[in-house]
């Protein structure tokens, strides 16, 4: 049956406007949630105190703030209020911001590195650097494997980063004989692949692309301690086999072990005969 062309141009009208309605109230909706987004951050960080990171979302939201001040919106002056308090505690924390920084440190059970000026902090023997950029008033957290953060220097959140990401690298169990076997199996694999026989020197960082495409969730950083570990407490032998690694000027593609075990990047690893 053909329905009469008049019928079909009216439905199709329907539809189009509805499409309209349909794409405006998700522009809406979207809009709302991203502003009952905003006004969440805020009021957390000023139930925390945390000036900086106020500063940060009052400039990333300039242009919502603005429109709200020529609609004379009923809260631009307590938004410009928080703003100027703001800003005065910022200027307080970045002018005392080492003597903060070391007491919240020892308050919070972290050690700073002795050779740490400001504003370059050092952390488990410079595994961890902390820098704080003053004039953007941001703090850039990172290890020996990148950066890890990058926020607002407020001392409260730079402590939080601190701890989750030392939490996250060192406070993980460590079982040496089930590691060794991981990074046999991985150097066995690669060999293969490339035909090559027992003995061979492989990079490390063909171990850890590996790793990171066969296991979930793998974090370059978290290997490199574990490393550094097995350097230390051992076991070295498998499968008849003994774990040797060997160093690198590269420092793009060697890795820096940590504590005890640094005695300048290793670039390759390789199983002897033991």
């Amino acid at each position: 049956m053909e329905f009469p062309s008049e019928i079909i141009d009216q439905i199709r009208e329907l539809h189009s406007t509805a499409k309209i309605t349909a794409k405006k109230i998700k522009t809406e909706a979207e809009e709302a949630a991203q502003t009952e987004k905003v006004w969440a951050e805020f009021e957390q960080f000023l139930v925390k105190g945390w000036a900086l990171h106020i500063l940060d979302l009052y400039e990333k939201e300039a242009s919502r703030i603005k429109k709200m001040r020529m609609e004379n919106h009923p809260s631009i002056q307590v938004i410009d209020k928080s703003y100027r308090l703001a800003m005065d505690e910022s200027e307080r924390i970045l002018r005392r911001y080492p003597a903060l920084l070391e007491e919240a440190c020892r308050i919070s059970g972290l050690v700073l590195d002795t050779n740490s000026p400001h504003p370059r902090y050092g952390l488990e023997g410079g595994f961890f650097r902390l820098e704080i950029d003053e004039k953007k008033r941001m703090a850039r957290f990172s290890d020996h494997e990148g950066r890890l953060a990058e926020f607002p220097a407020d001392i409260p959140a730079v402590i939080e980063t601190i701890k989750k990401e030392h939490k996250r690298v060192f406070g993980r169990s460590f079982n040496g004989s089930k590691f060794l076997k991981r990074l046999r199996t991985q150097y066995k694999a690669i060999i293969k692949k490339k035909g090559q026989v027992e003995g061979t020197s492989v990079p490390i960082r063909h171990i850890t692309r590996r790793l990171g495409k066969n296991l979930k969730g793998f974090r370059t950083d978290e290997f490199l301690v574990d490393l550094s570990r097995l350097i230390e407490k051992g076991p070295f032998e498998i499968e008849g086999r003994r774990l040797d690694l060997q160093q690198t000027k590269d420092t793009q593609q060697g890795m820096l072990l940590h504590g005890s075990a640094a005695r300048g990047y290793i670039g390759f690893i390789v199983f002897k005969e033991a």
